[in-house]
């Protein structure tokens, strides 16, 4: 039986955290071997996925799977291993329901962070 709130709607499954916070760290050591201009292209790509494509968008605004697939088909030049880890990111996020822009932004802050302090490898 499944477990509802007070008003009566069914609970969303939780976070598999484990598995959310291993797609970031393997996302973080996929971006780490880029080359400097390929890193600079994915920070672009990133930024582009929060504007939205019709201006800029909320930072709460979800996107959707079409949104996802192109920025997926748009990363797999700069790196295929980095593509792949972003959708399996954004499938675990949609799991959940917690796919909005904002998530985006927290991932794109943790590479940025990755690069500044310079770690390269880190185990989940």
């Amino acid at each position: 039986m499944e477990q509802t709130y007070s008003d009566g709607s069914v609970a969303q499954p939780q976070p598999d955290a484990f598995k959310l916070r291993k797609s970031v760290v393997n996302l973080g050591n996929a971006y780490m071997r880029l080359a400097a201009p390929d890193r600079r292209k994915v920070l672009c790509l990133l930024d582009n996925f929060l504007l939205g494509k019709a201006g800029p968008a909320s930072t709460w605004d979800r996107w959707s799977k079409d949104e996802m697939k192109s920025c997926y088909l748009k990363l797999q030049p700069i790196s295929q291993k980095m593509a792949n880890d972003l959708r399996r990111w954004a499938s675990e996020l949609l799991k959940t329901g917690r796919h909005d822009r904002f998530a985006v932004g927290v991932l794109k802050d943790e590479l940025q962070e990755r690069e500044w302090t310079g770690i390269t490898s880190v185990r989940p």
